[in-house]
């Protein structure tokens, strides 16, 4: 038996619902609750998300019935919080093949907003292989005009490709499909290949980092914006009545869909 009780310190209401053995259950039992308001039931949506949110992504109380009457306001709460999941989770498979294709066990250890520092900071050594840093006159477009080049170029082609390479490692390179060549390989193209190669490798990469400090950045708006959603001061009214209730498990016929 669970003992729930609504009184007017809105911090027991939280920790009793995130120390609960059963958050699905009391809160399954909140929403369907005729005694308890709907500014009060808003309130408790907030806490179970708070504290239980893989319980919450596991079990969609969108589902519970009729709930979009009983509770407007949490209903709508909860709607929300599903929307801005959902889009964290669209963004999720992108970022976890970046983790695959970028072995730096240093940048996986940072928090959010300190990657996209550190991916930026990086697209910016990146340029610099290119002398793209402070313009878009890359190198390869330098000499892409050039039908011949000399030994000078041939180094300042190699040299780069091997700093590039350095930069991301083997496993980057398979992850997003990028052609690798061997020495023989790349000695034996034109010198207009070479530059033509040179080219599909930064424009790769480059697009691979933009698209991933978009997603990383796009990923921390929804968590700001899910934070902001659980843990904004609400100007909803919390003078509570007091309701003191016994649930028995037994009690509450499940209407939530896995």
């Amino acid at each position: 038996m669970l003992t729930l009780n609504f009184d007017n310190n809105i911090n027991n209401i939280e920790q009793l619902i995130k120390n609960t053995k059963y958050p699905l259950l009391m809160v399954y039992y909140i929403l369907n609750n005729n005694n308890i308001s709907d500014n009060h039931k808003y309130i408790v949506v907030k806490f179970f998300y708070r504290h239980h949110i893989m319980t919450g992504i596991e079990h969609n109380l969108l589902n519970i019935d009729n709930l979009i009457n009983i509770a407007p306001l949490a209903y709508n709460l909860i709607g929300d919080i599903y929307y801005i999941i959902a889009k964290q989770l669209s963004i999720i498979p992108n970022i976890k093949k970046f983790s695959h294709a970028y072995k730096n066990y240093k940048f996986w250890k940072l928090d959010i907003e300190n990657m996209i520092l550190y991916l930026k900071k990086l697209h910016t050594s990146f340029l610099c292989l290119f002398d793209g840093s402070k313009g878009s006159f890359y190198f390869h477009l330098k000499i892409k005009g050039m039908k011949e080049g000399n030994n000078y170029h041939f180094e300042e082609i190699r040299d780069r490709l091997k700093k590039t390479y350095d930069m991301f490692k083997l496993s980057f390179f398979n992850e997003y499909n990028i052609i690798l060549l061997s020495n023989h390989q790349f000695s034996d193209l034109t010198f207009e290949n070479m530059i033509k190669y040179v080219e599909y490798i930064f424009v790769k990469i480059n697009n691979i980092i933009i698209q991933n400090i978009n997603y990383l950045i796009l990923y921390n708006n929804y968590r700001l914006q899910l934070y902001n959603l659980l843990y904004n001061q609400s100007n909803i009214d919390i003078d509570v009545m007091d309701v003191n209730s016994d649930i028995e498990e037994d009690d509450l016929p499940f209407m939530m869909k896995n």
